[in-house]
């Protein structure tokens, strides 16, 4: 990644420069490892008289640097090499961070931390296709408009079975998906702008290749029609919160305006979050003042992030804004806001239920700490965080953003499946409600 930017307004003071988010997408890796062995194992132990002394006194980093020696030099299976000592290194901070036993507070290696600030940057390099994982399978969900992919013919429901990699344009390796996850191949698919990447699929049990150049892409996280042409009310999808969101959101609400926008359904469903800085900026646009959030830290302090008033730029018109289980974090933020404000009906399921806010903390080997730093209420101070059983597992349901009308959404209804409307029982609650405002304030 060549930039980032970081909020202006940070709450805390570090050394390094931090990105201060809110995802509910915890990467977390736990291990178990046995401290002694029963039955015959018992006496196969030799003991040392003298062990490695500590390189930092009797401290646990000293601990961790003599029990790495010790490896380095006394362990019997293959050679600790500088790339294992890294591997083992992340291990043990994995490990440490896992013993806290919070899902939203992990370590992040090098890749790891590329591919998250590419989520926050809202762009990346590699052919623009959305792919998804149904068992075995790695199948293409849609190739994004405008991009390597939708140009050459990608279509939706592709399955792919082998990539290619090029060296300067010379064919050095074919990787199969097959035992691959998802992230293996989406690494082997990215890369530079201007390199090539074979992809070959099966289509309706025909394979085909498609030899495709790599560019820059943006991928769209704002989606927007008009829902109802005769009732002119609009529709804004609004898949997560990164740097380009506010920015999208702006552009899609002044299009609907320009087609005469006269209420408007703001979903959230399936948004996991993002950025704080950028649910700030995008609850600013829903109200008038005061606090869009409220944010405490570890001491106990609290402090309100208000409205920017510069955010009023659209006029205000009837709204419905949808939630479901997956809305989390940045999106509970800005609904919360709306809610206390009563600036919208809120329709739909229960949100996510995570007032936490986490920190990125870069290292100097590229790779990263997500560590939770603060916990965030609503504008009116309500905790929204679910609470936790005795074994420190989050129990869904008990927190969230609770609608103004709860509608379940039908088991016939594919997730995010937009285009069907007719499944979709919550759109449709939100159109009815938008359509009663519409026709009675044109009566008056």
């Amino acid at each position: 990644m060549n930039k980032i930017t970081f909020p202006k307004n940070r709450l805390r003071r570090s050394t390094v420069p931090v990105l201060t988010m809110l995802v509910a997408l915890p990467l977390v890796i736990g291990f178990c490892v046995p401290d002694k062995f029963d039955g015959a194992f018992s006496s196969l132990y030799a003991l040392v008289q003298s062990p490695a002394k500590a390189a930092d006194g009797d401290g646990p980093l000293g601990s961790y640097q003599q029990a790495l020696g010790i490896l380095k030099t006394e362990y019997y299976g293959d050679a600790i090499t500088p790339t294992k000592s890294k591997e083992l290194t992340y291990a043990a901070i994995r490990g440490m961070l896992y013993s806290l036993n919070d899902p939203f507070t992990s370590f992040l290696d090098p890749k790891e931390w590329k591919s998250m600030q590419q989520t926050t940057r809202g762009d990346f390099e590699g052919i623009g296709a959305e792919l998804e994982q149904l068992g075995q399978e790695i199948r293409v969900r849609r190739p994004i408009a405008e991009t390597p992919a939708y140009k050459i013919g990608i279509k939706p429901g592709d399955v792919l079975f082998s990539i290619e990699t090029y060296n300067k344009g010379v064919l050095t390796k074919t990787t199969s998906t097959r035992g691959k996850s998802i992230n293996d191949i989406v690494d082997i698919i990215k890369g530079p702008a201007g390199t090539k990447v074979g992809i070959n699929i099966v289509r309706k049990g025909a394979p085909i290749h498609y030899l495709i150049t790599r560019a820059h892409v943006e991928p769209p996280i704002v989606r927007y029609w008009m829902e109802d042409n005769d009732n002119k009310i609009g529709h804004i999808v609004l898949s997560e919160f990164n740097e380009k969101s506010d920015f999208q959101l702006d552009k899609a609400w002044a299009s609907l305006e320009a087609q005469g926008m006269k209420a408007l359904v703001f979903d959230l469903r399936y948004n996991p979050g993002g950025l704080l800085k950028t649910a700030v900026d995008v609850g600013s646009r829903f109200i008038e003042s005061g606090p869009v959030v409220i944010i405490q830290e570890k001491n106990g302090q609290r402090a309100k992030l208000n409205v920017d008033p510069d955010q009023h730029n659209h006029k205000r018109v009837p709204m419905v804004v949808l939630l479901n289980e997956n809305s989390a974090s940045a999106s509970e933020i800005v609904a919360g806001a709306i809610k206390d404000n009563q600036a919208a009906t809120i329709v739909g399921e229960h949100s996510f239920g995570k007032g936490l806010v986490q920190t990125l903390f870069p290292l100097d080997d590229g790779s990263a700490l997500r560590l939770t730093t603060a916990k965030y209420f609503t504008s009116l101070g309500n905790d929204i965080s679910n609470k936790y059983d005795d074994d420190h597992r989050p129990m869904f349901g008990t927190g969230g953003i609770k609608p103004d009308v709860v509608v379940k959404q039908s088991e016939d209804w594919v997730d995010q499946n937009f285009d069907d409307k007719k499944n979709d029982t919550q759109l449709q609650k939100a159109l009815e409600i938008l359509r009663k405002t519409v026709t009675s304030t044109a009566k008056k």
